[in-house]
């Protein structure tokens, strides 16, 4: 069995690598989980993608300035040491391309805290930042940051809630 790939193929599988080196390269605040090229597997009919999303670099005072706590809008942590799946949070694409709450599954971490309609204005996100220093982290030094989701798609949102690691911090709204 003898596997052939076409220049066109490999062009744009080098294309890509060249593409998602540079991004990182402008930018130490990429987190991956989002789509900047195809990549074409010669031996499959199916292909796999990755992208790559930048966060927007908003520092939390910044954030709790603009979304002050009081009325509708809370603060909310959730502890998501099991992975962002136990917190039992089930969003939808809203009216603005903000996150809503659709469910919140029995027994996630989130009962209690969040109720269906909750509005997702800003979302905590961990990156691995490069760290001479760092010894025993070979992939960097994990950097909690704040995401606002205004004027963000709506996949950048979900992609940065999941790369929390131990709390998901969340700001939200509670339509009335």
């Amino acid at each position: 069995h003898t596997t052939t790939v076409s220049r066109t193929a490999q062009s744009a599988t080098h294309t890509t690598m060249a593409a998602s080196m540079t991004a990182s390269a402008l930018s130490t605040r990429a987190f991956t989980g989002a789509r900047l090229g195809k990549t074409r597997r010669a031996s499959s009919s199916t292909s796999r993608s990755a992208m790559v999303v930048r966060a927007k670099q908003t520092d939390e005072a910044t954030v709790l300035a603009k979304y002050p706590d009081g009325g509708p809008v809370f603060c909310v942590q959730v502890d998501c040491h099991m992975g962002t799946n136990s917190t039992g949070i089930v969003m939808r694409e809203g009216d603005e391309g903000r996150p809503v709450v659709s469910a919140i599954r029995p027994g996630g971490t989130a009962k209690n805290k969040l109720k269906i309609g909750d509005v997702c204005l800003a979302t905590t996100y961990t990156e691995l930042v490069a760290d001479p220093d760092n010894k025993t982290l070979k992939w960097g030094t994990p950097t909690v940051g704040w995401f606002d989701t205004e004027g963000e798609p709506y996949a950048s949102s979900i992609a940065a809630m999941e790369t929390n690691s131990a709390t998901l911090n969340l700001i939200m709204f509670r339509p009335e």
